[in-house]
């Protein structure tokens, strides 16, 4: 259970502080945030559709909304504010 925490720590958390600072500790930081966002856009969107191939319409929608929003995420991190705004 204390690994759970300690990866939790070093994959969002540390990033998301990084992204506060400047320079080269932020740049660390986007790319870390950026790959665990990845991850999770990946696995989101090949579950959402596997949901839908096997008739789970609402699961796999709704993996495919968080796909979705890890992608405007990951934007966000880069560029600061989200699209069209």
């Amino acid at each position: 259970m204390a690994l759970i925490g300690i990866v939790a720590v070093l994959l969002v958390i540390l990033p998301l502080i990084a992204l506060t600072q400047t320079g080269l500790v932020r740049i660390i930081g986007q790319i870390v945030m950026t790959l665990v966002l990845l991850v999770i856009a990946g696995g989101a969107g090949l579950f959402g559709y596997i949901c839908i191939k096997a008739q789970a319409r609402k699961w796999g929608t709704g993996l495919i909304v968080v796909a979705i929003l890890s992608v405007l995420a990951i934007y966000m991190v880069w560029v600061g504010r989200l699209p069209l705004l």
